[in-house]
């Protein structure tokens, strides 16, 4: 028979449970900071990008498409981040006893007639007012203040106690009128049709006058100036015939000059050739005449500003 086993006990060690370890897994740093710099500089290439891709063709010396000349710098604010504020806009009722002061100067005397303006510009200080360096301008609006016309007024310098004087066509009436300083940044961007040597013209004319301007890379290298008068029976024409006569003559002396004056029974020709590099303004006051490396945008809204037609 089988032996019948002996009650056996299981004596259980009284230790403390200690946690065992089984595996280890690796937990991700989180890629949220990356992300979001990747999507601000993202954000920043997409608004730049007619810019930045103007900037890479000009490291290339590459011709941008004109689409993208156009958008660049669209997003350009001033250092402090905000946009350009313009000034307010004060409009005066036009009426002859109008008085305007600004910085300085008075505008009065106003005389409207047959669609010509007429007005002084008086210092009344007792010291030279120097207005050289500042653009003022004219402008015309309609009673629901529309604009319609702008003039420039070449004011530079007035003696003290002097004034001088204007004379303005109009080819709309009007009922406001506002003097306004302008600044180049407030002029209208301007895009040329370059040929492949970068060179391209802005072509104004008015009456007898026509003038070419040349640019070459976006910046002014020449003026070429042509006056045909054939109206020999205006009553000034031979004042006009004398003046230019003489002024070609003067213009030869000057280097950088080329000018022809041809005088016939039927009218007269005057053509000035210009190379800016090479001339010196200073010697000469023609308002008409930019200097070396002038932009576009100056040349074509400041030549319209005198009543020409360009393109």
């Amino acid at each position: 028979m089988a032996r019948k086993k002996k009650n056996e006990r299981v004596i259980l060690e009284d230790i403390e449970l200690k946690p065992q370890v089984i595996g280890y897994t690796f937990q991700k740093k989180s890629n949220l900071g990356r992300v979001i710099f990747i999507f601000i500089a993202f954000l920043i290439v997409v608004y730049y990008i007619n810019d930045i891709s103007l900037w890479i063709d000009n490291l290339f010396g590459k011709k941008s498409p004109e689409t993208i000349e156009n958008l660049a710098g669209s997003n350009n604010t001033d250092d402090d981040g905000k946009n350009n504020e313009k000034n307010e806009i004060i409009y005066n009722i036009y009426q002859t006893n109008l008085v305007i002061n600004e910085n300085g100067m008075t505008l009065s005397g106003f005389n409207y007639n047959n669609g010509i303006l007429t007005f002084n510009v008086v210092n009344n200080n007792n010291k030279t007012l120097d207005l050289s360096s500042k653009k003022y301008f004219l402008e015309t609006y309609s009673e629901d203040k529309t604009l319609l016309e702008r003039f420039k007024l070449d004011i530079n310098v007035i003696n003290e106690n002097s004034q001088i004087s204007f004379s303005l066509d109009m080819k709309n009436s009007f009922y406001y009128l506002v003097l306004e300083e302008k600044t180049i940044d407030d002029y209208p961007v301007v895009t040329l049709k370059t040929d492949e040597l970068g060179v391209a013209n802005i072509t104004c004319t008015k009456g007898v006058e026509s003038i070419i301007y040349t640019f070459k890379n976006n910046v002014l290298e020449s003026i070429n100036h042509t006056i045909t008068d054939s109206n020999i029976t205006d009553a000034d024409y031979y004042k006009r015939y004398s003046a230019y006569q003489s002024k070609v003559a003067s213009y030869n002396t000057l280097t950088g000059i080329t000018a022809t004056f041809n005088g016939t029974l039927n009218g007269y020709t005057a053509i000035i050739a210009i190379e800016l590099d090479k001339v010196n303004l200073s010697t000469i006051y023609e308002k008409y005449y930019y200097g070396y490396k002038e932009v576009p945008k100056v040349v074509k809204f400041e030549m319209q500003t005198y009543g020409f037609e360009c393109k």
